[in-house]
């Protein structure tokens, strides 16, 4: 990595505007939000950093009120609560007071640094008020943001930024051909399993289920996202109940594509060994992840993958595909297989094939517990994600 002088100005920002989408809420995104608050918050505590603001475009204000009896206050999570030195304002879901809160916390506290996790929300420094746009500011890409990140106010926030965070190689690669100059500016920061999350769990009482003849598939399903697997997946289910007759597909997550999907299945006449649980909690979830024997999610848009990551750190054998950045996660032969996208039959034969041989599932999932422990922890992702920020 590059000295930070040499490409990030001065030194360490002092103090730093965190804009973020949301901390309660839930997602991707919003994990690696909360873990960049922590780390930050952390400095704070010991002394590196002198203040960190936050403005949040979807929390809701009542999740402030301890008063109030909404059941996400029991998340054991405290990354949302606001910063220990600094203010958390919130837009409630509406741009302009987002823009407008944005603006009014740079204009008093002029951050050495405005740092934005969604290329979208960076637009707003780009709107000619003064004193914006801010003089260092850095954006948090996700690969699912590529699409539109090349042209209009985004691009020119890409361009202008000092420091361009991406969550894999693979979405890097994306946003260099999408604007080379961007190149030098790019900081692969690999995600991590949320730190909450996995406290949770180790704080459950030790439980080892037996493994069932099932492969689990987590994720929304929408018509504006249908990339990610499910399709294929029901569609290779009749030749994995031929070959294994009590295999079965657990479908986690919501979604309005939900009901196509389960046509879809009806059709194929193996409605019956597809199971559609919904939305689930962490508990359950976590169930879910030590029953199955093998997590599934051969997706073309997989920008980093955490959840391969959380069914790793299950001891889950995951499958994904070449297409997206699924092989960042998984190692294909060593703690997973990989698949040609949208390849039924591929998908079908490796399915069986592991179900099939528990053994090997058994090791690619022990393989992937350790590396879930060793790679996608909190402490690696703060060491990366404060280095890309300057501080050593």
């Amino acid at each position: 990595m590059l000295a930070y002088s040499s490409w990030m100005g001065p030194g360490a920002p002092n103090s730093v505007l965190l804009c973020l989408t949301g901390l309660h809420i839930d997602g991707g995104i919003a994990c690696v939000s909360r873990c960049m608050a922590r780390a930050l918050d952390e400095l704070v505590g010991e002394g590196r950093i002198a203040r960190t603001d936050r403005v949040l475009l979807l929390d809701d204000p009542r999740l402030d009120d301890p008063k109030l009896d909404d059941p996400r206050l029991d998340d054991p999570s405290d990354a949302a609560a606001p910063p220990r030195r600094g203010e958390q304002r919130l837009a409630r879901g509406s741009q302009a007071r987002f823009v407008w809160e944005t603006w009014r916390l740079y204009r008093r506290e002029r951050h050495d640094m405005v740092l934005f996790d969604l290329v979208g929300l960076a637009r707003s420094i780009m709107l000619p008020i003064p004193p914006f746009p801010p003089p260092r500011h850095a954006i948090f890409v996700h690969g699912i943001e590529l699409g539109a990140a090349g042209a209009g106010a985004r691009a020119k926030a890409l361009g202008s930024a000092e420091c361009v965070l991406v969550n894999s190689e693979f979405t890097a690669a994306g946003l260099r051909e999408l604007l080379p100059e961007t190149g030098e500016r790019i900081r692969v920061v690999p995600l991590c399993i949320d730190p909450d999350r996995v406290a949770t769990w180790e704080a459950a009482p030790a439980s080892s289920p037996p493994r069932e003849p099932a492969v689990l598939i987590v994720g929304r399903m929408s018509p504006e996202e249908r990339g990610k697997g499910h399709d294929h997946l029901i569609e290779a289910w009749p030749g994995v109940r031929r070959q294994l007759p009590a295999a079965e597909l657990w479908v986690v997550g919501g979604g309005e594509d939900v009901p196509r999907i389960q046509a879809r299945a009806r059709d194929l006449g193996v409605g019956d060994a597809v199971r559609f649980l919904g939305r689930v909690t962490d508990d359950e979830l976590r169930d879910l992840y030590q029953r199955a024997s093998l997590f599934a999610m051969p997706s073309r848009q997989e920008g980093f993958g955490l959840v391969y990551a959380e069914a790793m750190w299950h001891g889950l054998a995951c499958l994904g595909s070449t297409a997206d950045a699924a092989g960042q996660v998984i190692r294909d032969g060593e703690t997973g297989v990989l698949v040609p996208y949208a390849d039924v039959a591929a998908i079908g034969a490796a399915v069986a094939g592991l179900l099939a041989d528990p053994g090997r599932c058994r090791a690619l999932g022990e393989a992937g517990a350790r590396r879930a422990r060793q790679v996608f922890s909190y402490p690696r992702f703060r060491a990366d994600f404060l280095a890309a920020l300057g501080f050593g």
